[in-house]
């Protein structure tokens, strides 16, 4: 990963909600957009859940049918990023 992707991946990583939408979604999942809004603003969500796609963090599923139905759930990569980021928050917290 070039530098500046490595920054803008470590600043998101850092940012408000990031970590509440992957442990969410380890959680449940899947997850509706509405499910998420419960916790976080609109602006965050919408902004948080674009970074996590373009990263390959989260995967977003629309189906067109009668009804639509919308999701997101994380990818393979999601998973790793947060069991690494579960153990780093584990590991500070017993150092102090």
């Amino acid at each position: 990963m070039e530098k500046s992707r490595e920054g803008k991946f470590l600043k998101m990583l850092g940012a408000t909600g990031t970590r509440q939408i992957l442990e969410f979604l380890g959680e449940q999942d899947t997850a509706r957009y509405t499910q998420m809004e419960e916790f976080l603003n609109t602006h965050t969500l919408n902004k948080r859940l674009r970074q996590l796609l373009v990263f390959g963090l989260v995967r977003h599923h629309l189906e067109r049918a009668e009804t639509r139905k919308e999701w997101y759930e994380l990818t393979e990569k999601g998973r790793e990023v947060l069991q690494h980021l579960q153990a780093l928050v584990e590991l500070i917290a017993e150092s102090s």
